[in-house]
């Protein structure tokens, strides 16, 4: 009994270190009237996603502050005696980042209701940090020949990617760069010369929801690095949702370089064609084989909570939810490359040495 109590309780405490490390955002702000701040107001927060509510009051300087927002839109009511309702609708809450709101109520009957649509915090006015955030349309819509999330670090100011030493934000070695997906690290520990492309979870676009790009003035709890990825999963939301992809890339489809185009065709005198080893008019240096499948889906909603009462189980969407995401790449392109080796004939291996010397174009 004493083993299953503690390991209970050391279950407990990984889940609570566990939810404390997921990257949240937060929202934080000042309600005043027309005479100054308004202490005691109500404040709603409402997860559009999920319909989850969080209600708290301001203190006594009209602040509020509520922490371990999931990334979405929310809508916030605040109300008080002898004020309309204040209602911001679309209030964008991302990632590693505050959304700083300060609602003005006016005098009037608390059924009347001013309306305004907030939409996302341009302008950080609570934190030093640089910082980006990646929304889930941009994902979905920008064109990725790989669908790695990551190359669109590059929308960040102050980021450099090259061929030769992958992507560099602010200068800095791609090895400062941190990647961390729902709190948790995913940085490649072995390999660390392009870790700003490179994940070994390999992130997709379709399970990732969004992600932060923070490049200065980093914050204490973000750990270590210079830079910092932080990417987030989908959460499922209150009605299903779901997508089926699949993608090929196919060397019949593909054109051939500049360079290989130049090299031209094989003439009836070439020493291959000869031989028998090509055809006139074959390419000399051909398009190189690939056929590159990736496909999958992804699907997402409430989870079957059930509540049961005197007329029979009754279905509960508001309780929980489920995101599950999958994906497959098949490319035999490293399968079916050729690499030219030399073959020692019988001959050759007693001894005996022969060879081709051209002559005018024409082997002897």
């Amino acid at each position: 009994m004493k083993r299953l109590l503690s390991a209970l309780f050391l279950t407990t405490i990984f889940v609570a270190i566990s939810l404390a490390q997921t990257p949240t955002g937060r929202l934080l702000g000042i309600v005043s009237g027309p005479d100054g701040v308004l202490p005691n107001a109500t404040v709603t927060v409402t997860f559009n996603q999920t319909g989850k509510v969080q209600t708290l009051v301001t203190d006594g300087d009209g602040a509020f502050s509520l922490a371990q927002l999931e990334p979405g839109t929310y809508t916030v009511n605040v109300t008080a005696s002898g004020f309309k309702t204040f209602v911001a609708n679309e209030v964008k809450i991302d990632i590693g980042r505050e959304y700083n709101l300060t609602p003005v109520l006016e005098l009037g009957n608390v059924q009347e209701t001013v309306t305004v649509t907030a939409g996302a915090d341009v302008l950080t006015s609570t934190s030093a940090q640089v910082t980006n955030t990646v929304s889930p349309q941009q994902i979905l819509s920008l064109p990725l020949v790989t669908r790695n999330p990551l190359n669109l670090t590059t929308l960040q100011a102050g980021t450099a990617s090259s061929a030769f030493q992958g992507t560099s934000i602010n200068g800095m070695r791609t090895t400062q760069t941190n990647i961390t997906r729902d709190g948790i690290s995913i940085n490649d520990a072995f390999i660390r010369t392009n870790a700003t492309d490179f994940a070994p979870g390999r992130p997709s676009v379709d399970d990732t929801g969004e992600f932060t790009i923070s490049t200065t003035n980093q914050e204490a709890d973000l750990g270590s690095g210079g830079a910092q990825i932080i990417l987030v999963t989908p959460r499922g939301t209150q009605d299903f949702h779901g997508a089926l992809f699949a993608y090929n890339r196919n060397s019949e489809f593909a054109a051939n370089n500049f360079f290989s185009n130049r090299a031209g065709r094989f003439i009836a005198t070439d020493a291959a064609v000869i031989a028998g080893r090509a055809k006139v008019g074959d390419e000399r240096t051909p398009r190189p084989f690939r056929n590159r499948n990736q496909y999958g889906g992804k699907i997402g909603g409430p989870f079957p909570v059930f509540n049961f009462g005197e007329g029979g189980p009754v279905f509960n969407k508001n309780k929980g939810f489920f995101f599950f995401a999958y994906e497959k790449v098949k490319d035999p392109i490293s399968a079916l490359t050729t690499t030219p080796r030399t073959i020692l004939t019988s001959s050759a291996r007693a001894g005996t040495l022969t060879f081709n010397r051209a002559t005018a174009g024409s082997p002897i």
